[in-house]
């Protein structure tokens, strides 16, 4: 189960990324999720959450779903600076320590009533 659609990324996380990389990328931020508070959240356990939960629940979902992505194409990249003409371009990598440090700030924003299941 995914905690967060691509409606809700767009609409009030306001996220850019394009569909089809969110979709790839959400379920893996879901499962991160789950292994953070030891269990799966099922549709009932998701409905027993205040409002407010389940909204930072999405809400942290999609924080991870944009790191992930970010980690990703800086894995992608070959290239981290080239100059032409005088002209120099560096492109900025997210390093391990950084994404790991990133992850546990968006980790932080689950709600408490998740502590629950640790």
């Amino acid at each position: 189960m995914v905690y967060a659609d691509y409606k809700y990324y767009k609409e009030k996380y306001f996220g850019t990324l394009p569909e089809e990389s969110f979709n790839s990328l959400v379920l893996k931020a879901s499962r991160e999720i789950d292994n953070n508070i030891n269990t799966r959240l099922t549709e009932e356990k998701i409905k027993n959450l205040s409002e407010e939960a389940q909204e930072q629940l999405k809400y942290t979902a999609c924080a991870l779903t944009d790191l992930m992505f970010r980690k990703q194409e800086c894995d992608d990249k070959k290239i981290t600076s080239y100059s032409i003409d005088g002209v120099n371009k560096t492109f900025k990598l997210l390093s391990n320590e950084e994404y790991k440090s990133s992850k546990s700030e968006a980790l932080a924003n689950l709600p408490d009533e998740l502590t629950k299941y640790l």
